[in-house]
């Protein structure tokens, strides 16, 4: 399964260099995507360093807002450790339509540029197909079941709706990640304060907490959690855990290859 993975960029990129250098070189678009995951290549475009990505950034190493300070853990959320799990309820055992996965962080270097990102998975935990993978360049989900409002700089948002899941979809994996981490040789060991909160939508309940903040730097790609089916239920499962890979080869674990 062959992707083309845009990066926050204007400029145009390619696969083969995504595994070589970790950089892409063709713009992606869901819409030039055709049978058989073939991209259809329109008006390529050479980088140049003028080019901007959407996301909050600064062209020079200079001080990021601070992120904002994380509200004390309320009564109605669980705060959970690496590896626990938690059936998606509130604290009457009401089951929310929609969620919102609310990621929140500060970077000690100025460089550390984050982005969120959702892997659904089918039974044998790959994405079906490319499609199946949401991020900055990819902000909705085939299905409609999961939206990504994009990088505030100190943080990002996804909103999860429950009931518009794909049959076919049996987890769904969220992830941080570094811009550029391999090149730039950053880490999650420059990062402080990841928090993952989980929110009832619909009444703006907090359910549950984790905190990510202690990463090692050897860290490039950070799996938050996963959101899996069990038994007719909804459980989250707080990984909490990392590789040291570049966006190609984190992709790769879910069956979205380069090339």
């Amino acid at each position: 399964m062959g992707f083309n993975i845009s990066m926050r960029t204007a400029s145009a990129f390619d696969r083969n260099t995504i595994l070589q250098q970790g950089q892409i070189k063709q713009a992606y678009t869901s819409a030039n995507i055709g049978q058989g995951g073939e991209v259809r290549r329109q008006n390529p475009v050479q980088p140049s360093a003028s080019a901007s990505r959407p996301a909050v950034q600064s062209s020079a190493p200079v001080n990021r807002p601070s992120a904002p300070a994380i509200p004390p853990l309320p009564y109605s959320s669980t705060l959970l450790r690496r590896g626990q799990k938690f059936t998606i309820a509130d604290k009457n055992g009401s089951v929310p339509s929609v969620l919102k996965l609310k990621l929140d962080w500060q970077v000690g270097n100025p460089q550390c540029d984050l982005d969120a990102s959702a892997f659904l998975l089918g039974q044998n935990d790959k994405v079906p197909a490319e499609e199946w993978f949401v991020f900055y360049g990819q902000p909705n989900s085939p299905d409609n079941s999961i939206r990504y409002s994009g990088n505030t700089g100190t943080g990002a948002e996804m909103l999860i709706n429950l009931n518009q899941i794909s049959p076919q979809i049996q987890k769904i994996a969220f992830a941080v990640t570094i811009y550029e981490a391999i090149q730039q040789r950053l880490h999650f060991g420059m990062v402080q304060n990841v928090t993952a909160r989980i929110f009832n939508q619909i009444n703006a309940t907090e359910l549950a907490r984790i905190d990510l903040t202690d990463c090692s730097a050897g860290i490039t790609a950070l799996v938050v959690g996963e959101l899996y089916r069990y038994k007719g239920d909804w459980k989250f499962n707080a990984v909490g855990s990392g590789v040291a890979r570049d966006l190609a080869g984190f992709c790769a674990m879910y069956g979205i290859e380069a090339g």
